[in-house]
């Protein structure tokens, strides 16, 4: 190992699904498996050579996976994902960080392999801010708490004409509490949560679209630059479905990025522990879809073509993950074996035995579900479900008060 790894605890555990081991390496806090094993697994041809701080490609029949050692960034056809940590190497031997093999690749390489899938009977639609929340504010006077509703009415249109059952959060100028939001998908069994929002930055500079799915248990938040913090281990409502809010944040996520006309700056499917994604007891996902603070982005905004497009895009990728829900496929398991720690610290070798789509999901623990934190009464809504009475959507203008923020109002990388 080399010397400015001698601090670190390496150890190195192979464990058996059957016939088939999987190798699990720890350093330091985090767990992580070689990226021998998790490229024999899913198909991958590793280049020769991997150079540090270079990109390198994983290439399959499926497509190309690209990736960076001391980097959480990567690519899969074509759009930006963040991990949750950096790949590393330690005794020559890449490391691939084991949360994601679950709640990242898992996902995206084989969406509802593993989980169930789970039929869109509707939309819950959330204007972020409000009221006395303004959100950010662009340099000619458009709130953010104002573009949030619009677009989300002009989406609501959509999903209208599609026929897709949905209800907002809000639909005037009001403060409604994050918990109050995050409520409505309680109270309107299988539908998913889409939160609207627009950025800020100190830097007129930043631009671009980011996605949100809320930080899987023991995964730090994107921007804690991979490091923990001492939140991680909690667990939330929204926790019981991280499967399903990846699946459905890179699906509006590709349907702005990947656009043939203007599509935005690809900022990344980024994890974060918003409130409004803790508390739905749904699949769920907060988009940022552009800053404020950058002046050109801003201007677009501004125009009713653009935040219809901006809705557009959400609608597309709405759909584009029903649609994914609506047949169940084959069955097949990854697993990961739960982690045992070796008796000493052990060398890694990069070989290791060929490897078959067995695997065991415990890797990461199971969901350990909480008692709600707010019994609020959820605020009324327009375009009730069938048979609620309709003096529960009766819509009125609420105290006004300043929302606490979850997290800082500016967002820097």
């Amino acid at each position: 190992m080399r010397g400015t790894a001698l601090f670190l605890s390496l150890a190195l555990a192979v464990f058996v699904q059957g016939a088939e081991p999987w190798q699990v390496v720890r350093v330091g806090r985090v767990d992580y498996v070689t990226l021998d094993s998790f490229s024999k697994f899913y198909g991958f041809k590793i280049p020769p050579e991997i150079e540090p701080n270079q990109p390198f490609v994983l290439s399959s029949p499926f497509g190309d996976l690209t990736m960076t050692l001391e980097s959480r960034e990567m690519k899969w056809k074509g759009s930006r994902y963040w991990l949750s940590h950096s790949l590393r190497r330690e005794s020559d031997v890449v490391l691939v960080p084991r949360v994601d093999l679950v709640k990242t690749f898992d996902p995206l390489f084989r969406p509802n392999a593993e989980i169930p899938k789970r039929p869109v009977q509707g939309v819950v639609v959330d204007p972020g801010h409000g009221g006395g929340d303004e959100g950010t504010r662009a340099a000619r006077g458009l709130s953010e708490k104002t573009a949030n509703l619009d677009t989300a009415k002009r989406l609501v249109r959509l999903l209208d004409a599609a026929g897709v059952p949905w209800v907002l959060t809000r639909t005037n100028d009001r403060y409604v509490d994050h918990a109050d939001r995050s409520k409505l998908a309680d109270a309107h069994p299988g539908y998913i949560f889409v939160s609207i929002h627009f950025n800020e930055d100190s830097s007129r500079s930043s631009e671009g679209w980011e996605t949100y799915s809320l930080s899987p248990q023991y995964a730090p938040s994107t921007s804690s630059g991979g490091s923990l913090v001492g939140d991680e281990d909690e667990i939330w409502p929204g926790n019981g479905f991280d499967h399903h809010n990846f699946l459905l944040a890179q699906a509006i996520h590709r349907s702005a990025v990947l656009s043939a006309t203007n599509a935005p700056v690809d900022r990344g499917v980024k994890r974060a522990r918003f409130k409004v994604l803790r508390l739905a007891n749904s699949p769920s996902v907060l988009v940022e879809g552009g800053f404020m603070s950058n002046p050109r982005e801003a201007s677009l905004l501004r125009t009713e073509e653009y935040r219809q497009q901006v809705a557009d895009w959400i609608f597309k990728g709405i759909m584009a993950y029903r649609k994914s829900q609506e047949t169940s496929p084959a069955p097949t398991r990854l697993s990961v074996g739960k982690s045992e720690k070796t008796g000493s610290t052990a060398k890694v070798s990069a070989s290791t035995p060929e490897l078959r789509p067995i695997m065991n999901l415990e890797s990461v623990p199971a969901f350990k579900p909480k008692l709600a934190p707010s019994n609020v009464p959820v605020s009324p809504v327009q375009n009730p479900p069938p048979g609620v009475p309709a003096a529960q959507h009766d819509m009125t203008n609420g105290e006004v008060r300043r929302a606490i923020p979850v997290v800082p109002t500016r967002k820097v990388e």
